[in-house]
């Protein structure tokens, strides 16, 4: 193992996990960069499973690291388990049909709820449907996302939402997700107002 292979590793795991679980940090603000000594890791215990992940993903350790770091918090040691490869394996799917995926997921609201006030907007201080449908897990986080660049939910769930418990933590999670997502605005604005419009 190369010292730097390890190091790097741990520098982008450091950067990815602190945009995701703190208020403080934001990678793209700070480039990524995090202040972590290559002495200090070199005295870690787990420096090798540092190494194991650079290797393993060699140029996909971010979206790797994004995939999973974005669902909860995980070890080093956790991120060689199964279930961070399969999770990894669903966002690449997800990242490479994006367009596709969000507008078929779309298609499935307009079908099921028909009017876009009936689907993003909320009554009594509930929920909207279409975030029910995402923590039900029926839409990826991805769609969420793209709603709200398009219709700018997301600030209206803040003010008119009486659930203060799930919904900011959610929407820490979006925010967070949503800068490494490659949504072509443009194309999904046409073919969301398409289909809601």
């Amino acid at each position: 193992m190369t010292s730097r292979e390890g190091y790097d590793a741990y520098c982008l795991y450091l950067a990815i996990n602190n945009h995701f679980h703190s208020d403080s940090y934001d990678y793209f603000k700070y480039n990524g960069k995090v202040s972590a000594k290559l002495e200090s890791f070199m005295k870690r215990k787990d420096k090798y499973h540092f190494a194991k992940l650079a290797r393993k993903y060699n140029g996909e350790l971010k979206d790797f690291l994004v995939a999973n770091l974005s669902r909860q918090k995980y070890y080093v040691r956790d991120l060689l388990e199964m279930e961070c490869e399969k999770n990894y394996i669903e966002f690449k799917k997800r990242k490479q049909k994006l367009t596709y995926l969000i507008t078929e997921e779309m298609r499935y609201l307009f079908d099921k709820y028909k009017h876009i006030d009936f689907c993003i907007g909320i009554k009594d201080g509930q929920h909207s449907n279409i975030l029910r449908e995402y923590l039900g897990g029926r839409i990826a986080a991805e769609t969420l996302v793209a709603a709200d660049k398009i219709f700018g939910i997301f600030n209206d769930y803040d003010t008119m939402m009486n659930e203060k418990f799930i919904w900011p933590k959610e929407r820490k999670r979006l925010d967070s997700l949503a800068p490494f997502l490659e949504l072509e605005h443009k194309k999904l604005q046409t073919v969301l107002q398409g289909i809601w419009l």
